[in-house]
């Protein structure tokens, strides 16, 4: 993409992300005047007649016929091409009618518009999307944060909307973006499940009565899970949004004259119009796109187990001891990014009679920074103990069961980071290296202890705690 085009392309993209931001605002002081023959049926008439500008009756769908043009109650413009009936009811066939049919008389007076806080609906904000009170604390995304213990490193942080001169005393609208962008998952236990379920009834059945059965050993369970997201992380600052704008339709005016040598005769008088639009704002996304893949494994070891089951309810309880070794680790490769777009853009033609648009003339004026960082981050954690552990359920499934355990753990976290950031400045050009990198690393021993209850599938934690008794920690600079 030529570059020109690029920071024009990355501020549209962000107005895409976050459409329907703004309600519709009044223009104050302006007035539409419609074609006389568009009928209004909105439930409150906001544009005025052409009929000696005043407002006419209230008009119902009982007033259209083939070829009426009318306002629907959601503020859009249609035109009946055919009205028949259909098992008693009354069927309007409507199309999009062209712009000269609905506002062949219309007239915007001049206008200048900052949108500001009160113009956002906020029912029209996305998932994850929260509108932040006035003054709070910006928060750059471009900072060293993974290990939140050290203070040796700092990268460098861009602040370019409060620090652009233009942007100086104006109100910044900040909005917390905080959405997963996909998800995915699968595991062991879903796919026993369904096998649980499938075989649960093909079972021979026992003698009646209670029976008990002891076993001492068996054979390790193994289970494991995998997992992946990509999320969005970020905060969009924008400064209040300038919109104005005209419109004056084109129009004749006819003159009768008399002259001594010829009769009365018309003289046609061509009333140019126009159509004028210009667009200002200026915003700043700080963002953290992540995608992480988080892995889990676990070797289930039985010293003995206790099972008392009915036959004829297939109803049964279990209580066992066991030995449990867990590995988990998560890898995350994290993009931070902040980009600063300013935009001015306008557009203005002539109009000729009746709709006929010439003479174009535009403008555009943009600026744009955009600056990144890419970093690596890992984590695992190996952990062993012995459990006690009991569950009841129907058919050789679960339905609920409580453990409780301990024992030792050991884990390691790092990320990778460079020190410094790459960007591009569309006055200056690309800026910054990769040159030198940042390498953490942390990892502590000790021992642990959990207790956690399950229903169906669904783990629920209740209460673990660490006592690490060796931590190490070390940065190199590459």
């Amino acid at each position: 993409m030529n570059k020109k085009y690029l920071f024009p392309a990355i501020f549209l993209f962000v107005l895409g992300v976050t459409q329907g931001l703004y309600a519709d605002s009044r223009i104050p002081y302006s007035e539409v005047i419609l074609n006389k023959n568009v009928i209004d049926l909105r439930a409150n008439m906001q544009l005025k007649s052409s009929i000696n500008n005043r407002p006419v009756r209230y008009s119902t769908p009982e007033d259209l016929r083939i070829g009426s043009i009318f306002l629907t109650a959601d503020n859009e413009a249609r035109k009946v091409v055919n009205i028949y009936e259909r098992n008693g009811k009354t069927v309007i066939e409507t199309v999009k009618p062209r712009p000269e049919e609905v506002f062949i008389d219309a007239y915007v007076p001049d206008f200048n518009v900052k949108l500001d806080r009160s113009d956002i609906d906020l029912s029209s904000l996305g998932k994850g999307v929260t509108l932040l009170p006035p003054g709070t604390p910006e928060k750059d995304m471009l900072f060293s944060g993974f290990n939140q213990t050290s203070t040796t490193f700092k990268t460098e942080s861009v602040n370019w909307l409060e620090t652009d001169p233009d942007n100086a005393g104006l109100d910044i609208i900040a909005l917390n973006i905080d959405t997963p962008l996909f998800k995915s998952s699968l595991s062991t236990d879903d796919m026993e499940l369904l096998e649980k379920i499938k075989t649960s009834g093909k079972k021979a059945k026992k003698k009646k009565g209670k029976t008990t059965e002891t076993s001492v050993g068996g054979t390790p369970e193994v289970s494991f899970g995998t997992s992946g997201e990509i999320h969005l992380l970020g905060t969009l600052r924008l400064r209040k949004p300038t919109i104005s704008g005209g419109l004056k339709m084109p129009s004749i005016t006819v003159t009768w004259v008399h002259d001594w040598w010829i009769v009365y005769h018309p003289e046609f008088r061509h009333n140019k119009g126009y159509l004028k639009a210009n667009f200002t704002a200026a915003q700043q996304f700080d963002f953290r796109l992540t995608g992480t893949v988080k892995l889990e494994s676990e070797i289930i070891i039985p010293i003995f187990e206790i099972i008392v089951e009915d036959p004829d309810t297939t109803l049964f309880m279990k209580v066992g001891f066991y030995a449990k070794i867990g590995l988990t680790g998560t890898i995350s490769i994290i993009i931070e990014a902040s980009e600063y777009t300013k935009l001015s853009a306008g557009v203005t033609c002539d109009l000729a009679w009746p709709f006929i648009p010439y003479k174009y003339s535009g403008h555009q004026n943009n600026y744009g920074n955009f600056a990144f960082r890419p970093i690596l981050a890992a984590q695992a954690r190996l952990q062993a103990g012995l459990y006690l552990g009991g569950s009841f359920g129907m058919a050789s499934i679960d339905f609920a069961g409580v453990e409780a355990g301990g024992g030792g753990y050991i884990q390691a976290e790092g990320y990778m980071e460079p020190m410094g950031i790459m960007g591009y400045d569309t006055e200056l050009g690309g800026y910054g290296n990769f040159d030198n990198w940042i390498l953490d690393l942390t990892a502590e021993a000790g021992a642990y202890v959990e207790v956690g209850a399950s229903i169906l599938t669904i783990g629920i934690p209740i209460y673990s705690h660490d006592w690490p008794f060796w931590e190490w920690n070390q940065s190199w600079e590459l």
